[in-house]
């Protein structure tokens, strides 16, 4: 499996406070948001959408802009996301760190041929990744997601 860190989640109930902290105290600029998924339902314009998104995330450059963008992912803490989802596994809760691979697939496989429980998001945060979340065996929550294009 070819596994490559690309950003680590970082939560809280105050976007500001975050937002503060590293844009401002750590100086990592921010990064434009990737084309996200609404799940509202809204028919408001990319625009009104993106500002929507910018209440409860913010993308914060970290690495050296090689080949997988190295990112903080500041977002608003969302206690209920994974049994709204369906899922066991709440990305959004206490934050996660997150892998890149070009082989998806393959990650599930091996997973479940290791026995590991994982909650399978597909296309659902931000458009074209297909994600899954698992936890190790300490409870720390996992990423693991490819580029679809």
């Amino acid at each position: 499996m070819d596994l490559r860190l690309q950003h680590v989640n970082v939560c809280s109930d105050d976007m500001g406070e975050l937002h503060r902290f590293y844009s401002e105290v750590l100086g990592l600029p921010m990064s434009p948001l990737p084309p996200m998924i609404d799940h509202e339902g809204h028919d408001e314009d990319e625009s009104q959408r993106e500002g929507a998104w910018r209440q409860n995330v913010a993308f914060f450059e970290a690495g050296d802009g090689g080949r997988d963008q190295l990112q903080i992912h500041a977002s608003r803490r969302q206690a209920y996301l994974g049994p709204r989802m369906g899922h066991s596994i709440n990305p959004l809760l206490t934050g996660h760190f997150a892998f890149r691979t070009d082989n998806i697939a393959e990650v599930r496989e091996h997973l479940t041929k290791n026995n590991v429980p994982f909650a399978d998001y597909g296309e659902w945060a931000v458009k074209g990744w297909d994600q899954i979340f698992l936890t190790d065996p300490a409870g720390n929550v996992i990423e693991i997601h490819q580029l679809m294009d």
